[in-house]
């Protein structure tokens, strides 16, 4: 920002200086929203199109104890989910989906690999580095922080704790070499704490630590720290319900454990009218817990979203409104392709858990994505 004492003397300097702050404005609000739109494409095909199916299997009485090593994931998270990010960078049907989808989005990269060079060059981070990520938060603060108006957010608590082929020193003189400046640094429990700043134009001040060798955290400046003490043993890792059934889905490419909050919950109508009739939707109002994993079988993927009630009977309602729904699905949206998606759902239940599974092929997978790309538009 350029300062002057006597505005009305240099008044033509202060104008020159405003045209060139708006200059520079534009091109890295073009720059940001270019790598944005391959992130958007890259996480939508990860969502659709990973390897490994575990199943849901919540019971009444509660999960099993996990036998898994929990990771560096502080208590406070109750979102935890894990990606083989390496294993599905490297997979052909990934390579062609994202090029299929591409070819019909001007502002995309042309391939896999172009996307992947994109993210490096603009933002110094080689995803090819990354051989899997974590990613863990306070499902409390999530419905708040998806308001419209951030003034209503409530406190942020996330990060993603990335393990793989990672150097410190390099990684961090990658990052300053693309955004041009040095990134400020400050000491926490030995270990050297990079303030990021609101990289991405918003108000949410992010953190990056590299808690051990080969790992590097990346989130809000408390989950960043929590991730130190917890590497460092000040505090003990995630434990409780969340994780047990996050244990229960195995070790896989691919799986999402995490707390319902009620300011989610309650956000659900209590009725919705069809037709001459109103159904209501209480019964999703006790949803506690849900799991997600996704299986990919040559060119088919499974996908299976599990949904943990607090009783027995808002399960089997909940059951009947989802197999009802899905018998509907073409009347409920607008996109007959994905209407037709949602009638193939699978409807079963198990005590307190309601299952939905959904068996795609690849060219129904690439109408799924392009459906939700226009949703962004």
């Amino acid at each position: 920002m350029c300062y002057y004492p006597n505005m009305e003397g240099n008044r033509g300097q202060v104008m020159t200086c405003m045209n060139s702050a708006r200059r520079r404005t534009v091109e890295q609000c073009s720059k940001r929203n270019s790598w944005r739109s391959v992130w958007l494409v890259l996480v939508a095909i990860l969502l659709v199109s990973m390897i490994a199916l575990a199943g849901c299997r919540a019971k009444v009485t509660g999960p099993l104890p996990s036998t898994e090593t929990a990771p560096a994931v502080p208590q406070r998270a109750n979102f935890l989910a894990k990606v083989e990010l390496a294993e599905i960078i490297n997979d052909e049907d990934f390579a062609e989906l994202y090029h299929e989808v591409a070819a019909q989005e001007a502002t995309l990269p042309e391939s896999l690999d172009a996307a992947l060079d994109r993210v490096r060059n603009e933002t110094g981070v080689n995803l090819r580095d990354f051989s899997d990520a974590t990613v863990f938060a306070d499902a409390l603060s999530l419905p708040e922080s998806m308001e419209c108006y951030p003034s209503s957010a409530g406190v942020r608590y996330w990060g993603v704790l990335v393990e793989g082929e990672l150097d410190e020193s390099s990684f961090v003189d990658s990052m300053e070499s693309q955004i041009g400046r040095e990134l400020p640094r400050s000491n926490y429990q030995n270990l050297t704490i990079y303030a990021l700043g609101d990289l991405d134009g918003q108000d949410e001040a992010l953190s990056m630590a590299f808690p051990s060798d080969g790992q590097v955290v990346i989130g809000t400046d408390p989950a960043v720290r929590d991730v130190i003490e917890v590497t460092v043993g000040l505090e003990e890792p995630i434990s409780g319900t969340v994780y047990d059934l996050y244990g229960e889905l195995g070790d896989v490419p691919l799986k999402l454990a995490s707390s319902v909050p009620e300011s989610l919950t309650e956000q659900i109508p209590a009725e919705m009218p069809i037709g001459p009739v109103s159904l209501s939707l209480l019964c999703f109002r006790d949803i506690k817990y849900a799991t997600l994993t996704l299986a990919k079988n040559e060119t088919i993927v499974d996908a299976e979203l599990c949904l943990v009630f607090s009783s027995e009977d808002s399960a089997r309602d909940s059951q009947l409104l989802l197999w009802l729904g899905s018998e509907l699905g073409e009347n409920l949206v607008s996109d007959p392709n994905v209407g037709e998606l949602i009638t193939k759902t699978q409807i079963s239940r198990s005590g307190t858990s309601v299952s939905l599974t959904l068996r795609l092929a690849m060219s129904e997978i690439e109408q799924l994505i392009l459906a939700l790309l226009q949703e962004q538009q």
